[in-house]
């Protein structure tokens, strides 16, 4: 009978449990809630699961040497937009290299117009959500800028993704 009463108090207290549990579901050797994507909180608590499994944020830059167009480079997955700035600078290498695009989520692309000596000049960038998307928008906006003028994609296979 004992053993009865101990089983009926088990189930009933894991169907209490779960119930506590909003829309994840009560794990017994640990004591606590499982939300539905992953995290882990008190049965009964008014705070959410843990984001551990919460996609982030990721941020990234192209810097381009906008003086002599000999460098360029791209920073990726970087957790603020400041940090991928600053690491394109950084490594981009030559006093004239800036900050053409930043983004977040997504892909970005540099297209430069020729000059007539075939120097690229006049840069800008362009972001989306594909790589291609990146190197349209860039297009656009470098022929907008420069029109009659040939534009080029310069840098590209640029981008941050979230998890």
């Amino acid at each position: 009978m004992r053993l009865i009463c101990l089983i009926l108090f088990f189930i009933s207290f894991s169907s209490s449990a779960d119930y506590l549990c909003g829309e994840g579901y009560y794990h017994p050797e640990l004591s606590s809630c499982v939300g539905p994507n992953g995290g882990y909180y008190p049965p009964g608590s008014s705070s959410r699961p843990s984001n551990r499994n919460v996609p982030r944020d990721y941020f990234g830059a192209i810097a381009v040497d906008v003086m002599t167009g000999q460098a360029s480079y791209s920073a990726n997955n970087y957790t603020s937009a400041a940090a991928a700035k600053s690491a394109a600078v950084q490594k981009c290498g030559l006093s004239g290299c800036k900050v053409v695009i930043a983004y977040k989520n997504g892909c970005g692309a540099t297209a430069a117009a020729r000059t007539p000596i075939g120097s690229p000049n006049h840069v800008v960038g362009g972001i989306g959500d594909s790589q291609e998307e990146a190197e349209e928008d860039a297009l656009d906006k470098c022929e907008q800028l420069n029109p009659g003028v040939q534009c080029v994609v310069w840098a590209k296979n640029s981008c941050s993704y979230y998890e």
